[in-house]
């Protein structure tokens, strides 16, 4: 039957995006997608709805299990946080947390420390979940009791602050409960703010529980149990996921009503959508395709500095990068300079040292590391390398930056005798590769730690039992430093232990900064109220629309 309706949508739609920039695949899908969808494409033309072009789906709803950018986004917006930074306007466009103040409440009302910041107080705020039910300390303690359970992605969050078992959480009443820690951390409120730390709602997520699946793991990666600001409407995996603004949410109402989070696995798709107004932001751009929007009319380019790293990895405990000075002699045959002015198109700081400029915890520790064929030469000589060696350096399809790192890379590398095998594999080949550590070397681009502490740095990354130490790096030196973090020393004391561990990294060279990129974000030039976090994760419910 022929639908008048759907008929008009479509008419709509093509109106919106136009014809030949649809063309092709990306439209037939849309006209395939059929009346079902009209509500959505009639939301594309509302200023309340807020589209963004994406490359994927997420992997996940699930936020025990978000690892990946796109899960950690969606999870970020629909899942409500423990607390959150306060923000500063920066004068250029934009807002960014503040992280010289302490968190305020998000979910929890209030946080108070006593014992020695050994016990944190919580109080609930007065909330009503998007299922009705009010929000009580019981879901923060289901919460901890599900982290703890799945013992994935977030019982990282609770790990880091001391907390292992259930017990160390306990209900005063419905709207106070108490976590025990061994100690105080020195992080304790940016882990709480952390996305996958964010409150299921446990009636839901009870509802869908089986015997088989006591946490309703299956269930919940697909339907999510949301709490926050949005809600799922619809979700067409492939195609588009729709959240709707949460009408019970206790906070300042969202500007837009909807987000359509559009799939377009292109990037070149992405470029012409935002350049021709169909959508509102294009994300997961590549530093080239970001910069070709520089200019284009209606569309601003937001580049804000970031803690961010474009890193070659290297596996230390086999060969041939278990010798330290071929990890020093590849460093040495880099032309770091040519990297961020080219690849990363002058929107990248060139790396001194392991650890990241922006960082505010970076201190000048020796980096000698700069372009020197001579020296690069001269440190494989004395590794019992005269003639140079070979290995294989694995990167992930669709990680632009990575693939366009790799190819002056290697060039360099063979300028002094060094062969680098390049090898791109598939997203879950690649991660299942880090996990094991089973490569010799890596690429990825944009890595950065979502908590700018020396403590969650060497949790995260560095320590002998880090939670990714994708690098097999083991060093005694550091991983005292990594316990001397976890109880809180004083500024001075922290601040002379990071750069003990800033110079035994930049020694031991685990990883080489290939760049230090900025955090670029295209969007529509009537887009405003965008808010810079460390972890790099769109926030939907402060954007809005000008006008």
């Amino acid at each position: 039957m022929f639908d008048e309706t759907w008929e008009a949508d479509r008419r709509e739609l093509l109106k919106l995006a136009g014809a030949s920039l649809l063309g092709g695949g990306l439209l037939a899908r849309v006209i395939e997608a059929g009346p079902a969808d009209a509500a959505v494409l009639r939301a594309l033309a509302s200023k309340t709805t807020l589209t963004i072009g994406v490359a994927s789906d997420p992997q996940t709803l699930d936020p025990e299990r978000g690892q990946a950018l796109r899960a950690n986004e969606t999870i970020k917006n629909i899942y409500a946080q423990w607390v959150r930074y306060p923000t500063v306007d920066t004068g250029r466009g934009y807002r960014r947390a503040d992280l010289r103040k302490p968190v305020v409440g998000e979910a929890l009302e209030s946080i108070r420390v006593t014992n020695g910041g050994r016990d944190v107080h919580a109080r609930v705020r007065r909330a009503t979940l998007p299922s009705g039910r009010p929000l009580t300390a019981d879901d923060f303690i289901y919460k901890v009791q599900r982290a703890l359970g799945e013992n994935f992605g977030s019982v990282f969050d609770f790990n880091i602050l001391g907390i292992k078992k259930p017990s160390q959480v306990r209900k005063l009443n419905s709207r106070e409960f108490v976590m025990h820690l061994p100690h105080a951390s020195p992080i304790l409120g940016p882990m709480l703010r952390d996305q996958d730390a964010g409150i299921v709602d446990t009636s839901v997520v009870k509802a869908h529980a089986t015997a088989a699946d006591r946490w309703a793991s299956k269930w919940v990666a697909l339907h999510g149990a949301p709490t926050g600001a949005y809600v799922i409407e619809s979700w067409a995996p492939g195609s588009r996921l729709v959240l709707k603004a949460n009408s019970r949410y206790w906070g300042p109402k969202p500007p837009f009503t909807r987000v359509v989070l559009q799939v377009v696995p292109s990037s070149d798709d992405r470029v012409l959508l935002l350049k021709n107004g169909s959508i509102d932001i294009a994300e997961e751009l590549s530093a080239d395709a970001a910069t070709r929007l520089k200019g284009a009319s209606g569309v601003k380019l937001l580049s804000v500095p970031s803690v961010n790293q474009d890193l070659l990895g290297f596996v230390t405990d086999k060969p041939p990068f278990n010798n330290v000075k071929l990890r020093q002699a590849v460093a040495y045959a880099i032309p770091y300079d040519q990297l961020a002015k080219t690849v990363l198109r002058g929107e990248a700081l060139v790396a001194k040292g392991v650890w990241p400029q922006n960082s505010v915890w970076f201190q000048k520790a020796p980096w000698p590391y700069k372009y020197d064929k001579a020296k690069a030469k001269a440190l494989l000589s004395a590794a019992g390398q005269r003639n140079g060696f070979s290995f294989a350096v694995e990167v992930r399809q669709g990680d632009a930056d990575a693939q366009a790192l790799a190819v002056p890379v290697q060039t360099a590398l063979r300028d002094v005798g060094i062969t680098m095998n390049i090898k791109a594999l598939s997203a879950s080949e690649f991660q299942t590769h880090l996990g094991q550590r089973s490569m010799q070397a890596w690429i990825q681009s944009n890595l950065g730690s979502y908590v700018d502490d020396p403590y969650y740095q060497c949790f995260l990354w560095y320590a002998t039992t880090a939670v990714i130490n994708w690098f097999k790096y083991s060093n005694r030196s550091v991983d005292n430093a990594t316990a001397q973090f976890a109880n809180a020393p004083s500024p001075t004391v922290k601040k002379r232990l990071a750069l003990e561990v800033q110079k035994q990294l930049n020694r031991d060279v685990p990883a080489i900064s290939l760049g230090e990129p900025n955090f670029l974000l295209p969007i529509r030039d009537d887009i405003a109220g965008f808010v810079y976090e460390p972890d790099g994760l769109v926030t939907y419910r402060t954007l809005r629309r000008k006008g």
